[in-house]
């Protein structure tokens, strides 16, 4: 089995401590505490640092090694701001919910992928606040699964679990069970949303795509996904926009006559669009 390479903010104490402070603590002082955090941790774990900016380098060759090194303290200050606002979703009301996501740009790029009647396949990455985008999702009337896979903690996956079942939001687990891929097409069928983060492939395995010049691989599931059930593959992202989130939706991709490495290329060009726009919340700390 690989390692996991978990930095301290990555911690089921540190999202206790979110979901405790949350409760108290205006959203002010909260960020306050977690930029401390956040400054510490990036200076504590030297491995998960390293990684990010080996990974920011690959993808700005041309940035200095100071503005990579300020772009790395500010991913995990984001990251931990990510954690204070994850704590508060299901304590605040509906209506601070929908001033801190007002909207969604191309959202009718969903809503036309609905009315084919066969699910929609929501592709995202370690970009932005994704688990904000379940929840928005969810409460606008679109039946929502996000697919997992083990984090290598039992107490992070169950604290993540409560809380989309919270928010009536389905957690699909995929730990080599064939009954895990029965779920995704059987919520596929029902016309369901099935969410899933897919820009982190270890092994050969894979479809390969440029990603920032490099080679990489993407998962297969979400292709073959689509052409076992016509569904659309559509990538999206939430990120945070000053004090607000913002977010966005790309034009869906239809495999009917796409090949899986043009699909993939389509998908890693969403992404790099995106984290381009948004450097500070790429959460990449797995090495390249």
């Amino acid at each position: 089995m690989s390692r996991t390479y978990r930095h301290g903010l990555a911690r089921p104490s540190s999202y206790k401590i979110g979901y405790s402070l949350g409760k108290w603590l205006p959203r002010e002082v909260l960020f306050v505490l977690a930029d401390l955090l956040a400054d510490a941790t990036h200076w504590k774990n030297a491995e998960p640092a390293r990684n990010l900016r080996a990974n920011l380098r690959s993808a700005f060759p041309r940035w200095t090694d100071r503005e990579i090194e300020d772009l790395s303290k500010r991913i995990f200050r984001n990251f931990a701001r990510n954690l204070v606002d994850y704590g508060r979703f299901h304590t605040i009301s509906d209506e601070a919910l929908d001033r801190l996501l007002p909207s969604v740009a191309h959202l009718h790029f969903l809503e036309e992928c609905f009315a084919k009647g066969r699910g929609v396949i929501l592709v995202t990455g370690h970009i932005g606040n994704w688990e904000l985008g379940a929840l928005f999702f969810g409460r606008h009337g679109f039946k929502i699964n996000v697919v997992t896979i083990p984090e290598g903690s039992e107490r992070i996956d169950s604290i993540r679990g409560a809380y989309r079942t919270r928010q009536d939001i389905r957690t699909i687990v995929v730990d080599g069970s064939p009954f895990s891929s029965l779920e995704i097409v059987a919520a596929l069928r029902r016309g369901e949303i099935v969410a899933m983060l897919v820009d982190r492939r270890e092994g050969t395995d894979g479809i390969p795509a440029k990603f920032f010049g490099e080679d990489r691989r993407f998962p297969r599931g979400p292709f073959l996904l689509s052409r076992a059930t016509g569904a659309p593959i559509l990538p999206a992202f939430i990120v945070r926009d000053g004090n607000i989130y913002r977010g966005v939706v790309d034009p869906p991709l239809s495999m009917d006559g796409l090949d899986d490495v043009s699909g993939a290329r389509m998908v890693s060009e969403s992404f790099e669009r995106m984290i381009r726009t948004c450097p500070d919340q790429w959460y990449n700390f797995y090495p390249r």
